[in-house]
């Protein structure tokens, strides 16, 4: 038998609450710094759960890093976990929103390039993450509310 880890709870999706990214967001989340070895990303995602980590140089946005990137990359033998930093794996095309971005087009253009999660930024600053898990769960939400 396994341990398994209590899911965080998803606001229950309701129509008067408008459809905007900082409504439906994971506000205030884990980074890390471009520079950091690829095994402080897996020990972050794993401590929290997480499959993309927003990857930040001086506080500003450069990459975002997938539990995916962090796999692929390290089914190369000469990749040491240890040594190679973040920046190895990180993708550096981010898809960046607005917190007043309106869902449907998020993940309209979510689902046309295939990105795995959106960065809501702000004056410069990370503000949120919003994934593809986040968009299913508000989607199951809304189509649970109309049985």
């Amino acid at each position: 038998m396994h341990a398994t880890k209590a899911k965080p709870a998803y606001p229950s999706p309701t129509l008067d609450k408008p459809l905007v990214m900082r409504n439906w967001m994971t506000a205030s989340p884990h980074s890390i710094g471009r520079d950091q070895p690829l095994a402080v990303a897996h020990r972050l995602m794993r401590e929290h759960d997480l499959r993309h980590l927003p990857v930040l140089e001086r506080g500003k946005i450069v990459g975002v890093v997938s539990q995916r990137d962090l796999y692929f990359l390290e089914t190369f033998a000469a990749v040491d976990q240890e040594t190679e930093c973040v920046d190895e794996a990180m993708t550096s095309d981010v898809y960046c929103v607005a917190p007043d971005a309106r869902i449907e087009e998020v993940v309209a253009e979510m689902a046309r390039h295939k990105y795995g999660c959106a960065v809501v930024v702000e004056n410069s600053k990370t503000v949120g993450v919003f994934t593809t898990t986040d968009a299913l769960h508000l989607l199951a939400g809304l189509l649970g509310r109309k049985s």
